[in-house]
């Protein structure tokens, strides 16, 4: 692709990255290359000014890495057969997230940010902040005002400021 590499940062485990590495494909395109934390999940994404062009270096893209579809990234949440196998599928759920909201990926991740169990709730989380949907702010704000665990309170808290700041908002 002739790209050239503009960034390589380590150890961003505050924004949920182990490793992030960007190219310029041309003029004002990218692509990124990200490895989150905590279950190590790679995934390449492009960005760009133009959502066409954009378009067509994720199909590229995908061509040559061939991502899960969303169906199989939906049913690997429903058929997790531990705590923390549903943790990684959800966390993988939400990176493999569009930038435009799907009630299929929205129905699992609120269902996770409700659960009984404080660590599915957590994944949840992770979930959202990946697919950082507008719509789902509201359920992250319940979480900060509401979870019985104050660690999730609080991450629920930096996430929608997070958001807010960025104009992430219904």
């Amino acid at each position: 692709m002739n790209a050239t590499k503009v960034r390589d940062t380590t150890a961003l485990v505050e924004i949920g990255l182990t490793r992030e590495v960007t190219w310029r494909v041309a003029n004002d395109y990218y692509m990124h290359f990200g490895k989150e934390y905590p279950f190590g999940i790679n995934f390449v994404f492009a960005s760009g000014p133009e959502e066409p062009e954009v378009g067509e270096l994720t199909a590229m893209l995908s061509e040559y890495f061939e991502p899960p579809t969303d169906e199989e990234l939906l049913s690997a949440v429903d058929s997790s057969t531990s705590v923390e196998q549903r943790r990684e599928n959800l966390t993988r759920l939400g990176v493999g997230a569009s930038t435009v909201e799907d009630p299929r990926y929205r129905e699992k991740i609120v269902e996770a940010m409700r659960s009984s169990d404080e660590r599915v709730r957590e994944a949840g989380l992770w979930a959202a902040l990946w697919a950082l949907w507008p719509q789902i702010l509201p359920e992250i704000d319940s979480m900060n005002k509401n979870d019985a665990n104050p660690v999730l309170r609080a991450q629920a808290g930096a996430l929608a400021g997070w958001m807010r700041r960025e104009g992430i908002t219904p």
